[in-house]
This record gives C-alpha cells, structure tokens and sequence, in this order.
C-alpha cells in the first residue's frame, strides 16, 4: 500500500517536469542549435535558429522572409541589394537625335585653291579640268541646253558637262557644302555611256588634295547606262570611272553629286 501510494504521488510530479512550457510554442528540441547549423566561433548561423518573426525558419531579425538574415529584400531589386532595376539610368538618345554635323561651304574651306574633275573620255587615264574656287564655272550653273558655247568640260561628240556648287540634292547652292558634275551625252547604244567621272579633288595649297567621300545622289539615263558603278567617283583610284549613259529623249541631265569629308561629313 505504501509502495502505491508513493507511485501515485510521483506520476504527476514526472508529468509535470516532462511538460513543455505553454509560452514556448513548440516541443522541447525545437529551437536549439545544432554544431551543423552554426557557422562558426562568430555565431553565427545559417538563417534556422530561434527568433524568426514570420515563422518560416530563418534566422534571426530576418524581416523580409527572404532567408539571408539581412533584411535586405528578396533580390528583386526593391531594396538594397538587387538586380539592379533602381540604379541610375542614362537616356543616350537614338541615331534620329544625334545632331547632324555641321556643313561647311566647300569656297570657305582654309587653303583651298582649286577644284579638279577627272573625267574620261577614251585615252589611258582621264582628262584633268581644273577650275578655281571663286571662278565662273563653280559659281553659276549654266542654262539649258548645254552646247559648244555653254558648257564648262566637252567630251566626246555631244557630250557637254556643268560644274558647280550645290547641296546634297545636285540643286546649284552658292555656299553649298557638295560638288555637282551634270550634263548631256547624245549617244546611245552601241556607244559607250557618258559622264565618265574618276574623281573630284579638292587642292589645297599646301600641296595635298582631298577626293570626296561618299556619293550624296545620282542620275542615270538611258540604254547605256551602269549606275551600279557609280561608286567609282569616290573610290580613290584614277583609272576608274563613272559610266551614268545618255540624254537622247531625255529632258533631265546626268548627274553626280559628291560629298567630302571636310565639307558634310562622314558618309550618310
């Protein structure tokens, strides 16, 4: 009897130590650290240990949930350290707001001296026709129709050519920053296409020369006509040519309008 009543008395005492405390909210191995959770001798851990505050297992003062225990955010670049959505950005415009370079007057170039047409008309290389800046021939476009007494270069038979400042367009400009060669050429198959343009050079007088740099426009007519060649004029090479055809029927001239590098720029 005594025996028994010590066991009774002893039970609810055993279950009154082996009870968890009601605060602790878990069970009695919840909570404690393991030597494979800590990081280390400066404590601290891998975002498992106690005092979470959304309840999802990570580590201490973690506010955001995102498990790095830094309460920097999740990554998504709300805060803090991210992918980079917030930082600063730089409006570097597209090619339509880049500024066109400046034109500068062809005449108004420092040192200029004169102007020279390469044009061909049979022979080994092509004929030199060289004109001074402020001369008659660059300065005025002649009227219609071009002939013997109203041209600026003749070539071959019926073959009659226009020089002068102009704009991009082959449109006479005084102050233009381009070059224009236009003119008539009254053959057409089987004789070869006319305006046969090599090169236009600016030359200065230090002695160097400037060739143009791309070609601004172009008019090519009739059955005689290789406008795919037409890139020669600004190719740096003398023996090659133009090859823009004929006026026969036609009311338009042939025309090529050059660019320079020190005038309009680099190539559009």
């Amino acid at each position: 009897m005594r025996r028994s009543l010590s066991l009774s008395c002893l039970l609810p005492l055993f279950l009154a130590c082996a009870k968890p405390d009601a605060d602790d909210g878990g069970d009695a191995l919840e909570g404690a650290t393991t030597q494979d959770e800590s990081d280390g001798p400066d404590g601290g851990g891998d975002g498992d240990g106690e005092g979470s505050q959304d309840g999802d297992g990570d580590s201490s003062g973690d506010s955001s949930g995102d498990g790095d225990g830094d309460g920097d955010g999740d990554g998504d670049g709300d805060e803090g350290e991210g992918d980079g959505d917030d930082g600063p950005k730089f409006d570097l415009g597209t090619p339509d707001d880049v500024p066109a370079p400046e034109l500068v007057p062809v005449k108004e170039l420092p040192m200029l001296e004169s102007i020279t047409f390469y044009e061909r008309t049979g022979g080994a290389t092509p004929d030199p026709f060289t004109f001074t800046v402020d001369g008659a021939e660059l300065t005025v476009r002649l009227d219609d129709p071009l002939a013997n007494a109203n041209h600026d270069i003749d070539g071959a038979s019926g073959e009659f050519y226009d020089v002068y400042y102009s704009d991009e367009d082959g449109q006479f400009q005084l102050d233009g920053s381009y070059l224009t060669i236009s003119g008539t050429f009254a053959q057409a198959l089987p004789a070869g296409g006319g305006l046969n343009l090599a090169e236009i050079s600016l030359n200065f007088s230090d002695q160097t020369v400037e060739y143009g740099n791309y070609v601004a426009s172009f008019v090519a007519l009739g059955d005689n006509a290789a406008p795919e060649n037409v890139e020669r004029a600004i190719d740096g090479d003398l023996q090659t040519h133009t090859t823009m055809g004929n006026t026969v029927g036609q009311m338009e001239r042939l025309r090529v309008t050059l660019g320079f590098d020190s005038t309009s720029g680099p190539p559009k």
